[in-house]
């Protein structure tokens, strides 16, 4: 008897710590859910986005909730959110993320992209393409940027050695 009480302790604690956990998990996320939630909605009605899939955040020198989805015909829309606007493009129209890695790729064969996101450099909207290099020295982190529309490369900023 002295061992299914045991057990039954056991399993109560378990269950327990599970549900608080989940909780504090649910807490924690929704705020960040909250902020793609309310990115979402914008996009709606500052654009022609009927459907949404997919939201990112861009932090340059002004923050942007990259919203990605698709209109009433079914054309793929890539929209930024901004505290004070809605920016659309269309994403057939303009540079793919695959040609943003390519560029990089082509430019700097060895390194390795970390990821690649629409944002906003100055006053051109942008593909951001971060990724590293590894040579003798260490690794070296940069940040190659892309016009949207048509690809020109733009910029390149190099972080220090890590």
């Amino acid at each position: 008897m002295n061992a299914k009480r045991t057990i039954t302790l056991g399993v109560f604690i378990i269950a327990t710590l599970g549900v608080v956990l989940s909780r504090f998990y649910l807490n924690v996320q929704n705020e960040h859910w909250d902020e793609k939630r309310v990115a979402v909605e914008k996009a709606y009605v500052g654009s022609m986005m009927t459907k949404a899939s997919k939201v990112d955040f861009f932090y340059g020198d002004e923050p942007f909730q990259i919203v990605y989805g698709e209109n009433k015909l079914g054309q793929r829309l890539i929209a930024w959110v901004s505290a004070e606007d809605v920016y659309t493009e269309m994403a057939e129209e303009a540079f793919t993320e695959e040609q943003a890695r390519a560029a990089v790729l082509k430019k700097a064969p060895t390194s390795e992209i970390e990821r690649a996101i629409p944002g906003k450099l100055g006053n051109d909207y942008v593909w951001e393409v971060f990724y590293k290099t590894k040579d003798d020295r260490g690794t070296r982190y940069f940040y190659d940027y892309y016009t949207f529309k048509d690809g020109t490369y733009l910029d390149t900023y190099r972080l220090s050695l890590h």
